[in-house]
Parts: structure tokens; sequence; C-alpha cells
């Protein structure tokens, strides 16, 4: 797992992101999911490969539990880059999370004594659904699904029967305002500073009028900084931590006043640049202006010379 995942896993793993990311994307912006009803589901497994164990791991994954019933177990997956083999890895995410359901339902038969015994399950055990989305931050193309990663059979009447498998994928450069400003948690300045729908100056405009506190400000910086390449986060962290929170326009603010200061240095090494320009070329201009002077004076030189030479013949 890369420093990019590790930022944004830790971010969504709070109750209050996560379910305002399920809440953003599902529910319009509505509320619904409560971050008092979730409750991590674990499903990190070993899976056998080539004779070795292979974890599979999961970036978040939550049971929304109302009045003491399962009600749909939610998986949030970051990804950067676009991996080829993300449809296959959520599908068999979503397996795992349906399988350990079923591993439940038969220990609570057998310790209740009341074994399915070759049906497994008896006809009222009903599983819950499981449900995923991707936050994609990337640019580049990715996979949606996976019969776009299959050699398929120009026979058809092979491939009706082909089931494909497809991602809940959330491409997070490409939210318009409108979805953007359904988030309520600190998720929403990573949305605004990615989202392609505001211009630049919009942008800046928008995040410097944030009064939103930043209740996880560390992760959500150090997504920022993922995110972007740019440091600058991390220092703008370092200056705020003591605090124990700072607010959206805050961040907003320090990059404005960074970036005239980068301006302004750039402004004057430009300026810096130009003046020794000048300069080599006022000292260029005046090194050809001696030596021309000095050409000068060897050609009246040797005019003089020509005169008394000419002089000397006419006197003989």
């Amino acid at each position: 797992m890369g420093q990019h995942d590790l930022a944004s896993n830790s971010l969504t793993s709070y109750a209050d992101v996560f379910a305002d990311i399920i809440n953003a994307f599902v529910y319009g912006g509505k509320p619904v999911l409560l971050e008092q009803n979730l409750k991590p589901f674990y499903l990190n497994n070993a899976v056998e490969k080539d004779g070795k164990l292979k974890g599979l791991y999961r970036d978040n994954c939550m049971e929304d539990v109302r009045s003491g019933i399962r009600y749909v177990i939610w998986g949030l997956e970051n990804q950067y880059v676009p991996d080829q083999t993300t449809p296959f890895k959520v599908m068999g995410y979503t397996y795992t999370a349906y399988d350990r359901q079923i591993e439940e339902f038969m220990t609570r038969n057998k310790e209740t004594h009341n074994s399915a015994y070759t049906r497994q399950l008896h006809p009222d055990q009903k599983l819950v659904p499981v449900i995923t989305l991707v936050l994609y931050y990337g640019k580049e193309d990715i996979p949606e699904d996976i019969c776009s990663m299959m050699q398929m059979p120009e026979d058809e009447s092979v491939r009706k029967y082909i089931q494909n498998y497809s991602l809940n994928l959330i491409r997070l450069r490409e939210l318009s305002q409108e979805q953007v400003k359904a988030f309520r948690s600190d998720f929403s300045c990573i949305a605004k500073f990615l989202s392609k729908s505001y211009t630049k100056s919009e942008q800046i405009e928008t995040l410097k009028n944030d009064r939103q506190m930043l209740t996880h400000a560390r992760d959500t910086l150090y997504t920022l900084t993922a995110v972007t390449g740019d440091r600058q986060y991390l220092e703008i962290y370092e200056k705020y931590k003591h605090r124990g929170g700072m607010e959206v326009s805050e961040v907003a603010e320090a990059l404005y006043q960074w970036g005239r200061e980068d301006s302004r240095a750039e402004l004057a090494q430009k300026d810096a640049t130009i003046a020794k320009m000048k300069l080599d070329n006022a000292n260029a201009i005046a090194e050809k202006d001696s030596a021309l002077m000095e050409q000068q004076a060897e050609i009246e030189r040797l005019h003089a010379e020509i005169r008394m030479l000419k002089q000397a013949q006419g006197n003989k």
C-alpha cells in the first residue's frame, strides 16, 4: 500500500467522513446514513496463492446497523492510479463480505444445534447487500467492469452467458459543483480542490470563504499532499497543529499568500536575471566600443604614417 492510499484511507476511516461520502453520492446529500450507526466490518483475510498465503485487504468497510439489525455493508476503496485489476479485486472483496455473513449464520446454527445440513443456510437466513464505492483521484482512464478487461469471444451464443461485474466508480475530478456542495465533512475540502467544475479563481474564492472547521486536519492535509504532490499542505499542518483545529479558509489563505510570495520571489528572480543581462550587454557593448576605438586609433596612426611617408617621398 502506497503513501497515497495510507493518507486517504486514514481520512475515510472516520465514521463522520465515511457516512458523509455515502450520503453525498447515494442519498443526494441527505443525512440518511448516521455515523453513530456505523460499525467496522473487518474483512482482512488470507488466501492461498502459489502455495503461499496472500493478504486480502480492503481500504474501509463498515456496516450500517439500525436498532441492532444489520442493514447494508458499505465499502470505500481509494484509487489513485488506473489499476487494471481493480474490478476483479472489488469483486473479490464483495465475495469475502458475503462469505463472512454465511460463516456467521453457519456458526450460529452450529451453536444453537440448528444445522441446515446440505442446504448450509435456512431459507429465512438472508444476507444483507454489500455495496462498494471506488473513489478515483486520478486523471487517466480506468476500467469500470470486468468485461472491459476480457478478450471477449465473437460468438454471441457464448457472450450472452458471460456475467459482468461493474464498479461503482466515483471520478472525483469530474464532480459537478452541486455534487461537491453535498459534502458536509472534511472530505468536502478534498472534493473542492479536485473538482474541475471550478475555475482556478472560483476554487480559490470558494475555499477562502469556507469557514468550515477541519475535524481531521492532519489526514485531510496529508490527503491533499498525496493528491497534489504539494508538500506545502504539510507545512500548513505543522503551522496550525498546536491549535487543535483550523478552517478550510486558513488553508486556502496560506496557499494564496505562499503563492504570492512565490510569485514575488519569481518576479524578483526574473528582474535580477534581466538586470544581469542588461549589465552583461552593457559590458559587452563597452568592450566592443573600446575595441572599436582602438581600431580607429590604429587606423589614424597608420594614416599618419602614410602621410609622413608620402611627405618624405615628395621632399626627395
